[in-house]
Order: structure tokens, then sequence, then C-alpha cells
């Protein structure tokens, strides 16, 4: 028996229990219960109870599609995992539960849209209002709460990126801005507060393209226009596909945010609301339930076996999505007979209202995490993170009940033109604010001067160059020391994004000795020959190209002295293979530049710190509190990085010198690196220097050793 309120309507025109779907998830539980009853007046309305199958047929007739509570079980199964996954309370592969979300979408999406369009009913503008009650007002709410909470925490640099990122998500491109901004120099992921919307700008790009495509199918009288339908998303499926297993592979960034190559995702619940919801062999129990299990088994599965690492979306997406497409195209099925086990656990009354607070729990979440990660200089506890996943439900079921229910029950803006109306004031008040943040550079007028010198300190950097192979090969190396002299390069400095932080403190110095120099960078991109690591953000296999056109250019332009500076530890990670690969192609480069009477040097790493420098220097005064000192410590087993002492004595016999700066960042009062001097943030993360900062420890040790 389903309950339907026929209050304050025309004589006949029952309220099926599928225009609360229309709504959103499906009505609440409160709302199940306020109108249950068989003709009884409830507050002075008059409350109807129908069967499944009156409700059934007055969905038909309606254009609306049925409720399926088991839909929203699966998004609970798809929130707890982003959730757990976010908090590091297991499912290593969680993050595929925005997968489960996307077929989800796509299916009912597809569905509304194809049976209001046969029964004469869609407008385009009754469908966006409908996307606007349902996706507004709580990520307005979320990211105005993000704003304020951003304005007492982050620093002026981070406040202006997350400026940029609202701005973006008010114009539903949040995706695109977080694929532009990729790469090695971005801000922390985990630390960005709004990152969570790429998946929303995703879903309400698709939203702006598939209404339009559907629509003009159905408005240019096609013969046989559902199949013409079926036959456009297959395809649209196929491209999609190809594209995200090409980018996966290839531009993991586009792949992961961008629309052309997650589009086929939500296709694929299209498709599957096409299938067909009355096959005759899923009315029987347990052909549906081996349908079920497979569904649900590879859902899970991928959630724990898939890590960050796993190529993704690409191939390895079709495990969650097919999966899903399976469980939502049996849970679907008309006339089942008796509830199969997976039926009765996704439509339970936990998993439904789970799923009905999902989009809430989803937009709060993550705030809440990202937050904590900032203001935190060490991993949050097993407790801390226990006590969030409480308060991102918490406020999800807050916001759910407060924002979402209003809105969407017509309680608020309860006319096409008032919702409307809203969407687009508070979008814009959004982008406006947003905008402005970004054009006040964060500002840094909230803190008191001695924070804003600390916090210039992210922004303290120079010489960030990424040279390609070709320009390697072309000579467009980076000119650095005295400049106009068109004297001939007395050095050149080989090496990654460590090599770029250098650099001020090596410019510095030959501009005092009117010497030139050029440098050679990429990040992530080890200066050996002849050996590689696949890395993020590196040159991948064609590290090996680039090193041997910066090796070419050394002999073909004679230079004297070659600097190689990188995070060597960066690229072994403590695996002893790796280790010796690379410790054994320095002593192979070091040789090779020997033998064109070229001196070779090697700088050893930098103390890297355990937290983010400027942050960790700035929180004492946002918070009020000293933070204990949680400074790195000498490693004496890896006093020279990577290389062992037969290496060294290999290295040094061919010719090659060390210089190793970490004595320079030793405090003997406590034994630990100094992370700042003279009122000076000597690095801008947790391992890269300021320019500041190289000039001030590298400079001096550069003077006495490059004589």
């Amino acid at each position: 028996m389903l309950p339907l309120d026929v209050a304050q309507r025309p004589s006949g025109a029952a309220r099926p229990e599928a225009e609360y779907r229309e709504l959103g998830h499906g009505y609440d539980w409160q709302t199940r219960k306020r109108h249950e009853g068989h003709g009884a007046a409830a507050g002075g309305r008059r409350v109807l109870t129908l069967t499944t199958a009156t409700v059934a047929g007055a969905a038909r007739r309606s254009g609306a599609t049925r409720y399926l509570p088991e839909i929203d079980g699966l998004r609970a199964i798809a929130v707890a995992a982003v959730l757990l996954f976010h908090l590091d309370l297991g499912f290593s592969g969680g993050y595929i539960g925005v997968d489960v979300f996307f077929v989800i979408s796509g299916f009912l999406i597809t569905s509304l849209i194809w049976s209001a369009l046969e029964n004469g009913t869609f407008t385009l503008a009754g469908f966006w209002e409908r996307r606007a009650r349902r996706i507004v007002p709580a990520l307005v709410v979320v990211t105005i709460a993000t704003l304020a909470a951003g304005w007492f925490i982050l620093l002026p640099s981070d406040y202006a990126s997350l400026g940029e990122h609202a701005a973006w998500q008010a114009l539903f491109a949040a995706n695109i801005d977080y694929w532009t901004e990729a790469g090695y120099f971005a801000g922390v992921a985990g630390e960005q507060p709004l990152l969570h919307t790429w998946s929303l700008a995703v879903e309400e790009q698709f939203y702006l393209l598939i209404p339009v495509i559907l629509f003009g199918l159905f408005r240019a009288r096609v013969r046989r226009v559902r199949e013409t339908a079926v036959a456009l998303l297959l395809l649209g499926l196929a491209g999609s596909l190809a594209l995200s297993v090409h980018g996966a592979a290839n531009d993991p960034n586009s792949a992961f945010y961008l629309l052309h190559s997650r589009a086929w995702e939500l296709v694929l619940g299209g498709v599957v609301s096409f299938a067909g919801t009355d096959n005759r062999l899923l009315r029987a129990r347990l052909p549906r339930l081996t349908i079920e299990l497979a569904g649900l088994a590879a859902i899970v599965l991928a959630a724990v076996l898939y890590t960050p690492a796993t190529p993704f979306p690409g191939l390895a997406a079709l495990v969650p999505t097919i999966g899903t497409a399976m469980l939502v195209w049996a849970v679907a099925q008309q006339d089942r007979q008796s509830p199969t086990a997976i039926e009765a656990l996704l439509a339970s009354r936990p998993a439904v209202l789970l799923g009905l607070m999902s989009y809430s729990i989803y937009l709060w979440h993550w705030p809440l995490i990202a937050f904590t990660r900032y203001l935190s200089v060490s991993p949050p506890s097993l407790r801390l993170r226990v006590l969030l996943l409480g308060m991102g439900v918490a406020c999800g079921a807050l916001s759910w009940r407060l924002v979402e229910q209003p809105f969407r029950a017509r309680r608020v803006c309860a006319s096409r033109r008032s919702m409307l109306g809203f969407a687009g004031v508070s979008l814009t008040a959004v982008l406006a604010f947003g905008a402005t943040c970004v054009a006040l550079h964060g500002v840094p007028q909230r803190f008191p001067p001695a924070l804003q010198g600390v916090a210039n300190a992210q922004t303290d950097r120079a010489f960030i160059n990424e040279l390609t192979v070709d320009r390697i090969r072309a000579g467009g190396l980076i000119p650095i020391g005295a400049s106009g002299s068109g004297a001939h390069p007395a050095l050149l400095v080989w090496g990654d994004s460590h090599a770029m932080a250098a650099l001020p403190a090596i410019d510095a110095l030959l501009a005092e000795r009117g010497a030139a120099g050029r440098a050679a960078t990429h990040s992530a991109t080890v200066p050996v020959l002849d050996w590689y690591v696949a890395t993020p953000y590196g040159l991948g296999k064609d590290a090996l190209a680039f090193n041997d056109a910066v090796f070419d250019y050394v002999r073909r332009e004679h230079i004297p002295d070659v600097i190689l500076i990188a995070c060597w530890p960066c690229y072994t990670k403590g695996d002893d293979q790796a280790t010796r690969g690379l410790a054994a192609a320095a002593a192979r480069t070091v040789r090779r530049l020997a033998e064109t009477g070229v001196r070779p040097w090697i700088v050893l790493d930098v103390p890297a710190q355990p937290f983010n420098v400027p942050r960790a220097l700035s929180l004492p005064m946002i918070a009020g509190a000293p933070i204990a000192s949680m400074q790195a410590r000498p490693e004496p087993d890896r006093a020279f990085d990577v290389f062992d002492a037969a290496t060294v004595r290999e290295i040094e016999s061919a010719g090659g010198r060390f210089i190793d700066p970490k004595p320079r960042f030793l405090d003997p009062s406590d034994g630990r690196y100094i992370i700042e001097r003279d009122g000076v943030a000597l690095y801008l993360d947790k391992e890269h220097l300021t320019a500041s900062g190289a000039k001030l420890m590298l400079l001096p040790l550069f003077r006495e050793s490059l004589r």
C-alpha cells in the first residue's frame, strides 16, 4: 500500500508517488508517515491510500517513473564508499561511489525525460527548474558556508584559490577549473574544500545536453524514434568510453575531470532506462537475485580492490558501472515476485534514509575533511576521522531536512519563476564573491602583517619551467645569471622541481660573478641517462629522450660545469631495486659527463618536512596556540640520499663532486632542521624552498663550493 496526497487538487487528479520522484529521491519517511491512513483526515487534508498497481497506472498516465526505494539504497552504498575512502576508513577504491551515482543519475534523468516526451508533458524550462530545485539550494548553502569558514582559516593564496573554485562551480564548470590547474605545483587536492564539486559539474553539464538531444530527436518526428534514441545513446557511450580509455593512459587529468570521458557512465544509465522493465525471466526471484548479486559484487570488489593508483576511469570504471547498471535494471522490473534479499536490504529503512540524504552528505563531508587536514600538521587520528564521519552525516541530515526538503516539496520558491530566480541570484552572488576573492588576492588584510609575511612564502617561487624534448633539442633552455653579456654559458643546471627551487641561488651567484648559465628542468623527472621511473606529472618514458637531449646540448655547447639537482629519494620510495637502479644511472651519467670534459656536481636534497611549512608557521597565529615542534631530524642512514658508500666512491673517482645542503639547515640546539630564519619561511610547501629561502640557505653554500 502506498499513500497518495490528493489535497487541494482538482477532482480525480491524484498526485502519484512518482511525482515525489520528480522532486528528488522520492518522498521521505516522515512524509510517508504523515500521509498514511485509509481515507482518514490528517490536519484538515484528505489522504488517500492506493495500491502499488494503482500507483503504477497513475505513474504511466502522468508520464512519471515509479519510485524505486532500492535506488535510494544503492545511493547509500555509493555515498558510504566515498566517505569511508575519503576518511581512510577502508575501501581504498571507494571513489567508485561517484561512478555509481553517475549511472543512477543517467538512468533516472533519461527515464524522466523520455516518459514526459512520450506523454507530451516535457518542457526544457520545467526540466531545468526541477534540476535547479534538486541541486542548487544545498549546493549554494554549502558553498557559502565553506567560503565563510575559509575566511577565518585559509591563507590568502589558498582563499583566492577557493574563491576561484566557487566561481567556476557557479558556472557549472568546476571540473574544468580543477583540470586546468592540475599539475605538480597545484595545491594539495585533499585540502581543497570544494574539490568534490567536480562531479556535480559533470552531472550539470550532462543535464544541459541530454534533454536538448532527446527533445530535438523527439521533435524531429524520426520514425522508430525509440530505437533511434537507443542507437544514439549507444554510439555516444562507445565514443566516450573510447576517449576515457585513451585518456586514462595518456592524459589522466582530463580523463578524470572532463565530461567527454565521463559521459559514458551517465549514458550507460540512460541505456538501462530503455532496456525494459517487464522481463518475464526477471519476474522470478532466482534470476533477479543472481543478477543483483553479480552487480553488487562488482561494486564492492572495485571499492575494496582498487586503489588511488589504479588507472581511472578507463576500462577499470567498467566494473562498478556495469555492476550498477545490472542492479538498477533488476530492481526496476515491474510485477516482481517476492523481493530478493538484495532488494530487501536496499529498500530497508536505514538504507533508504541514508540514500535520501546522500546528496547533502556528499556536499558537507568533504569541506569538513579538507579544513581538518588544512589545520593539521600531522594526519588526523582514527578518533578524529570517525568524528568527522559522524559530523558529515549529521550536517548532511540537517541540510536534507532544512534545505533540500523545503525546496523540493515547494514550501519554498513554489513557482517555477521564483525557483529559477533564486537559482540565478544565488549562483550570481557566489560567482561575484568568488571573483572578488581572486581579484583581491585572497584578501590578505584579513590577517595581521606578521602572518601575511609568512603567507607570502606560498607564492615566493621563481624559474618554474617545464621544458619539452623539442625545446631542449632546439636549444631553448632557461637563461640564468648575467643577462645581455653574450657570454658562453659557464654552467648548466639539470634537474626536477627541486632544481627549479634552487635556481634563484645559482642565478644570484652567476650574476655576482658576471657569468651566464642555462637550466634544463622538468618536474618529477630525475636528471640521469638511460633510466626513468613513471611518476605523476613527470615525463615517464619520454624522460629518456629528454635527458639524452640535455646531454647532447652539454656536449655540443661544451658546457664546463653541470649541476645535477633532484629530490633523489622521491624516485625510489625506499624500494631497494629502484635505489640500486637510480644510483647506477647517476654514476653512469657522471662518468659520461666527465668523459666529455665536464665537471659534474651532484646536489643532494634539502631536508623535507612532514608538513606544509608556511601553514605550520601561521597556525599559531590563526589558532592562537603554539604547535609542538615536529620538524624533521637527520637520518644517518640517508646521509647521501639514495647513494651508498660504494656509489659515492665511484662517482667521486669519476670526477663527480657532492654538495650537501642539509648541514646548513641543522639547528644544533635541538637537532632538528630549521624551517624559518630571521622571520623568513624557507619552504613554500613541505619540500620546495622559497626563492628567499634558496638565496638565504643555498647561496652561501654555492659560493663556497662552486669556485
